[in-house]
């Protein structure tokens, strides 16, 4: 096989295989055990066909660099793809001291569930927000919130494990009624 053809399989598969890793500990973190193993699988796969065909045959600098190339740019592309996929929910915690009525309404007529409490901060009364979307949804969101008060703020958390997530969030994230979280 030429060195030039060699190297772009290498960085190629490089590219898959690591990406593959980092949609694995993504999932990890969000408790998809199924989809982590599947991309586990795949990715060790990829990285022992493209390790044994470095480490066989004769060796040439361009394969290690084409490796290196291949892991970088995984990385990037990894995270682009978990990005876009957005699997799992977020919790928005916002603090403001505006008042928060309007914006409530907002929210709900958007689709959003939103629970509010009353605090004290460190200079005066405020009011807490507490939202949990799909992560697909913080696009749609940010831009309400920047609206509603750009000098709020907020908190954004990935969320591991919810149960029984009430109709008002559900429906808004998949049209269906209760939905329960992987444990």
């Amino acid at each position: 096989m030429p060195l030039v053809l060699k190297c772009l399989l290498i960085v190629l598969a490089r590219i898959v295989d690591v990406s593959m890793g980092t949609m694995r500990v993504a999932f990890i973190a969000r408790g998809r055990k199924y989809l982590a193993a599947a991309c586990g699988f795949t990715e060790i796969l990829i990285w022992i066909v493209v390790v044994s065909r470095i480490l066989t045959g004769p060796q040439h600098w361009l394969s290690y660099v084409a490796y290196a190339l291949g892991f970088t740019l995984g990385t990037f592309a990894g995270m682009s793809l978990e990005e876009r996929l957005a699997v799992g929910w977020s919790l928005v915690r916002i603090i403001s001291n505006k008042p928060v009525a309007d914006f409530m309404q907002r929210l709900s007529a958007a689709g959003f569930g939103v629970t509010r409490q009353d605090a004290d901060g460190a200079r005066g009364p405020v009011q807490v927000l507490v939202i949990l979307m799909p992560r697909k949804r913080l696009g749609a969101f940010q831009p309400m919130l920047r609206d509603f008060d750009p000098a709020a703020f907020y908190t954004i958390e990935d969320v591991r494990h919810a149960r029984d997530i009430p109709p008002a969030y559900a429906t808004a994230a998949t049209g269906a009624g209760k939905v329960r979280m992987p444990v």
